[in-house]
């Protein structure tokens, strides 16, 4: 598939599934029931963010992406990992909740939550570990990119 191609798709993905939540999410309105309303409205959102994520495709196939600065790399990397450390508590939580759970309606719920909250926490470390890394643009990347393949090496005439 060509780039121009794939461009197209993400887009049309992003757009069909933007328009899915909006439906959803006004759907909860006519909803009295809490649970319901809480259920359809964690579907809407999560529609949201595939759309972000699919415009985020898009432009990761229309053109490169920028280098992070050191100091971004370094501020990313805090919070990313402040986030691991809340997730990875929050797995744990929910797995106790659920455990105990004996309503099999909230055991339904916190199952979900639960499921969420791995996805989150191993896509945080991902992010950290294959992304934000590998686009950043170091002193050493730069010295690299000057000297690494130079037959002279910083002298004259090698």
């Amino acid at each position: 598939m060509k780039n121009s191609e794939q461009v197209e798709l993400f887009k049309n993905m992003s757009y069909k599934e933007k328009e899915y939540s909006d439906k959803l999410l006004s759907t909860i309105e006519k909803f009295k029931h809490p649970v319901l309303a809480a259920v359809f409205s964690a579907v809407g959102l999560d529609s949201l963010k595939h759309s972000r994520l699919y415009e985020s495709l898009a432009k990761l196939a229309e053109s490169e992406s920028p280098f992070l600065t050191e100091e971004e790399y370094r501020e990313i990397e805090k919070s990313i990992e402040e986030h691991i450390r809340l997730e990875a508590e929050m797995v744990r939580l929910t797995k106790e909740l659920l455990d105990k759970a004996k309503d099999p309606r909230m055991k339904l719920i916190l199952e979900a939550i639960h499921k969420d909250e791995m996805v989150h926490h191993q896509l945080l470390v991902s992010i950290r570990d294959k992304i934000a890394r590998k686009e950043t643009f170091t002193e050493e990347t730069l010295w690299d990119a000057i000297w690494k393949e130079s037959p002279w090496h910083g002298t004259p005439g090698g």
